[in-house]
C-alpha cells in the first residue's frame, strides 16, 4: 500500500477541524440534492419563459386579427357604397350619406374616396385626394399599403361591378385604437406595422425589466401577407418568483450544510473540546477533575465526562496508595542500607582486629588484601546510598577519589610511598557497573603494590567515542612487562581481572610497553555538566 504523504490531499483533510470536515461531508452529501433541485427549479423556469412568450405570440395574432378584421369590414362597406356612387354618379345626396354609414361599421375614423375606372373622383372625405392608379386591381382583392412615413393604412378595393375604385385610409391613432392587446404582456414591448422598409409604431409600453432582460420578436401575417403586425418583447428572462425558484434549492442546500454543522459543533464538538481542556488541566495530585457544566443534550457525552471524573478519582485515590508505599519502601531500603552499612563496618573491624593478632607477615598481608576489597565494596555502597534519592547513578568521581584515599590508607608499610593521581571526567554509573570498576582499580592497585612498591599509579576516566561509553586506565611503571620472574600472585589478579571485564561486558586492554590496564564502560552522563 502506498503511504499517504504529508502533503496529499487524505492528509490535508485529515488535520482539518472536525466541524470544517463535517461541513464539507453534508455539503458534499447534499449537493445531488440540490443540483436536482436546481436544474428542476430552472427547467420551471424556462417552462414559464416559453409560456409567456406563447402568450406574446397569441397576443400578436389576436392584434392582427383585430386589425384585418377592421379592414376586411370597411372594405365591404366600401365596395358596396362604391358599387352604388358609380351607378348613380351624379347623386351627391348618397356621397352624403355615406360617413353615417361607415360609422356604422365601428372602427374609428375612416377616411375614403371613390374613383371611377378612368381615375375621376366621384366622391371622398373632405380634403383626401390620395393617388389613385386604376390598373391591377383584381376583382374581389383589397390591397393594403402603409403609406408616407408609416403615417395611415390605406386599402384599395373595387366595386362589385366593376365601375368604380374606392381606398379607405386608417389614420396611426386609428390603428393604435384598433390594435388594443387583449391580454397583459410582462416588460417593455413594441407593436407595430410593417411593410417592406416602412414601419407603424402602434403602441410602445414600458414595464418593468433588468440588465440581464432578453428581447424576443413575434410576427402574425395582415391581409394574405402584405402586411405583418410584430411585436417585440423585451423582459427579464426570469420572474422575481422564478429566480426565487430557482436559488431556492440552493439556499436550502447551504442551510441544510449549515445547519448540520452548527449541531456537530454546538451539541457535540464544543462540549468535547471544553471536556478535552478540562482533561489538559488536569494535574496530577489534584482531588478531582472539574468538568465544565455540558449542556449538550448528548446524553453519552455527559456520560463520558462522569466517567472521566469517576477515573480521576480512582487515579488519585491509587496515587495516594502509591505514595503511602513509596513513603514505606524508601524507609525499609534506607533501613536496609544502614544495616548493611553498619554489618560492612563490623566485618571491617572484625578483620582489622585479627589482622593484629596474627605473627607472620604473610597472614598480616592476607588479612589487608581482604579487608581492601571488603572496603571497595563498602565505597561503592555508600556512594550507592548517597545518589539514591536522585535515581541518577553513582558518582564514578567521588567513588574512585574514596577508594584511592582508603587504598593508600591500608597500603602495607613496603608501599607507604605509593603515589595514586587521578583525572577523572564528571559521570554516573549504576551500582552494576561500579561495583566491578571499584575491585579493578582494587586489584590493579594491589598489584602495583607487590611489583612496584614505591611507584605512581595515574587513574584516568575519559570520554569514549559513544556518548554512553567512558574509557578507564590505570596506569603505572610497576604494569609494565619486563622479562624477569613474575610475581607468585599476579597470575591469581590477572584471572580476577578478566572475571571483572566478563562483568563489564568490555575487553580489557594491557599495553605492556606503557604499562597500563585500559577498559570502555558504560556511564551515565552527568546531567549537571552537559559538556562531559
Amino acid at each position: 500500500m502506498r503511504p499517504v504523504r504529508p502533503h496529499s490531499l487524505p492528509f490535508r483533510f485529515a488535520r482539518l477541524p472536525t466541524g470544517t470536515k463535517m461541513f464539507a461531508i453534508l455539503t458534499a452529501a447534499l449537493l445531488p440534492l440540490g443540483l436536482i433541485a436546481f436544474f428542476a427549479s430552472l427547467q420551471t423556469a424556462r417552462s414559464s419563459r416559453d409560456m409567456r412568450q406563447s402568450e406574446a405570440q397569441i397576443v400578436a395574432t389576436a392584434v392582427a386579427y383585430q386589425i384585418e378584421t377592421a379592414i376586411d369590414r370597411n372594405a365591404v362597406a366600401l365596395r358596396g357604397i362604391a358599387s352604388e356612387v358609380a351607378a348613380a354618379p351624379h347623386d351627391h345626396a348618397l356621397c352624403r350619406r355615406t360617413p353615417d354609414r361607415l360609422r356604422r361599421v365601428d372602427d374609428g375614423p375612416l377616411r375614403f374616396a371613390i374613383f371611377d375606372r378612368g381615375g375621376v373622383l366621384l366622391c371622398s372625405t373632405r380634403g383626401f385626394k390620395p393617388q389613385i392608379n386604376p390598373e391591377g386591381l383584381r376583382e374581389g382583392r383589397t390591397e393594403v399599403d402603409l403609406v408616407g412615413f408609416g403615417d395611415a393604412v390605406r386599402f384599395r378595393v373595387g366595386g362589385s361591378d366593376a365601375g368604380a375604385i374606392a381606398i379607405g385610409e386608417f389614420s396611426r391613432n386609428t390603428i393604435a385604437h384598433i390594435a388594443q392587446p387583449s391580454g397583459a404582456i410582462d416588460g417593455t414591448y413594441v407593436l407595430q406595422l410593417h411593410q417592406g422598409n416602412a414601419l407603424m409604431p402602434i403602441t410602445v409600453a414600458v414595464g418593468a425589466q433588468g440588465p440581464i432582460s432578453r428581447t424576443f420578436d413575434i410576427s402574425a401575417p395582415i391581409a394574405d401577407g402584405q402586411l405583418s403586425i410584430e411585436l417585440m418583447v423585451r423582459s427579464a428572462p426570469f420572474t422575481a418568483t422564478e429566480i426565487v425558484l430557482v436559488l431556492l434549492p440552493i439556499l436550502m442546500w447551504i442551510a441544510a450544510a449549515l445547519i448540520g454543522w452548527i449541531v456537530v459543533e454546538r451539541l457535540l464538538l464544543r462540549p468535547l473540546a471544553l471536556m478535552q481542556r478540562a482533561i489538559a488541566d488536569y494535574k496530577s495530585g489534584d482531588p478531582l477533575l472539574v468538568l465544565p457544566v455540558l449542556t449538550t443534550p448528548a446524553l453519552e457525552i455527559r456520560r463520558l465526562g462522569d466517567a472521566f471524573q469517576r477515573v480521576t478519582q480512582t487515579i488519585a485515590r491509587h496515587e495516594v496508595e502509591l505514595e503511602q508505599g513509596l513513603a514505606r519502601q524508601t524507609k525499609l531500603t534506607r533501613e536496609v542500607h544502614h544495616r548493611v552499612k553498619n554489618n560492612l563496618q563490623i566485618v571491617a573491624s572484625l578483620i582489622n582486629i585479627h589482622a593484629r593478632g596474627v605473627e607472620t607477615e604473610e597472614a598480616a598481608a592476607a588479612y589487608a588484601s581482604i579487608q581492601r576489597r571488603v572496603d571497595a565494596l563498602a565505597v561503592v555502597h555508600r556512594n550507592h546510598y548517597a545518589e539514591l534519592e536522585e535515581n541518577r547513578g553513582l558518582s564514578l568521581r567521588g567513588l574512585i577519589s574514596e577508594l584511592a584515599s582508603n587504598l593508600r590508607a591500608t597500603a602495607p608499610s613496603s608501599a607507604a610511598s605509593l603515589a595514586i593521581s587521578l583525572d577523572v571526567m564528571p559521570a554516573n554509573a549504576s551500582q552494576d557497573v561500579a561495583v566491578p570498576v571499584a575491585f579493578l582499580i582494587t586489584e590493579i592497585v594491589e598489584l602495583v603494590m607487590m611489583l612496584d612498591p614505591g611507584g605512581t599509579i595515574a587513574i584516568e576516566l575519559r570520554p569514549a567515542p559513544d556518548p554512553g561509553r567512558a574509557i578507564l586506565s590505570v596506569t603505572s611503571a610497576g604494569l609494565r612487562d619486563h622479562d624477569g620472574p613474575h610475581h607468585p600472585n599476579q597470575d591469581r589478579i590477572g584471572r580476577v581481572l578478566e572475571g571483572l571485564a566478563r562483568q563489564l561486558r568490555a575487553p580489557l586492554v594491557k599495553d605492556g610497553v606503557i604499562g597500563q590496564y585500559a577498559i570502555e564502560i558504560a556511564i551515565i552522563p552527568d546531567a549537571s555538566n552537559p559538556g562531559s
